[in-house]
């Protein structure tokens, strides 16, 4: 879906930052480890440290940010890109891949989540797309980085926007459960017709390019916990189906 991706200079940014981020909150996991008897609390923090680094990084990219306020207290950082005399929201989130169940195999299309206003800025520009879009047997849970951001979730509140955009982008990163290392981070369009993650490039690459490498030692003071221990992801009602562009998928088929 070559027309809605960013300019690689922007996509690495973002790729630059989320490492940045992930190595600083794995450094402040190692002094609370060594400072502390319990520290664990802590793997809230991963999300706010991602979100800072990337806004450092892709300030020189044209990538702005802004807090925004979701109920009461929920705080989260949406980012500006701005390409083609228009501007895109973006959001990172940390993300994993789960099977669909049958039931849920057999919907056309995937109950409405917290971020349904949001993907409506897309609506008519993926409508208007000729490319054709696989869905996969799988449906992407994103984290929910801190116990407001769960709290808002559980009570049905919508994130709305306060500016035009004319474009939605979630970039997802995946931590594996073992290595703890960031294996894949991806670029993708939430469609509201479908309420799927529809890929618009992955980004996986730029891990092996960019300068900011993380390591068995960085890793460490977390080796012994599970993500899945200390991190919430939303709900199968708040999760997204996912498809990916068909080329694409015969390419990873190999037909």
């Amino acid at each position: 879906m070559d027309e809605f991706k960013l300019d690689k200079s922007i996509s690495k940014a973002i790729v630059d930052g989320t490492l940045k981020g992930y190595l600083q909150y794995l450094e402040e996991r190692r002094k609370k480890k060594d400072s502390m008897n319990v520290s664990g609390a802590y793997a809230w923090t991963k999300g706010n440290h991602i979100d800072d680094q990337v806004s450092k990084v892709g300030k020189n990219h044209n990538v702005q940010f802004k807090i925004e306020k979701a109920g009461y207290t929920w705080e989260y950082l949406q980012f500006t890109v701005s390409e083609n005399a228009e501007n895109y929201m973006v959001i990172v989130k940390n993300s994993r891949r789960v099977k669909k169940s049958f039931e849920d195999q057999k919907k056309k299309t995937r109950e409405d989540n917290y971020l349904v206003n949001l993907a409506d800025i897309n609506t008519d520009i993926l409508k208007n797309t000729n490319k054709n879009y696989i869905t996969q047997p799988e449906q992407i849970q994103l984290e929910l980085s801190d116990p407001e951001e769960v709290k808002a979730v559980l009570e049905g509140t919508q994130l709305n926007v306060s500016q035009a955009y004319s474009r939605f982008y979630i970039v997802t990163y995946e931590i594996d459960d073992e290595t703890k290392f960031v294996e894949s981070i991806k670029l993708t369009m939430p469609n509201r017709q479908t309420m799927n993650l529809e890929l618009i490039e992955d980004l996986s690459y730029l891990i092996q390019e960019s300068e900011y490498e993380v390591t068995t030692e960085d890793v460490e003071p977390i080796m012994s916990e599970k993500i899945s221990d200390q991190t919430i992801f939303s709900t199968d009602k708040n999760a997204f189906g996912y498809s990916v562009p068909e080329e694409e998928e015969k390419k990873e088929s190999g037909n």
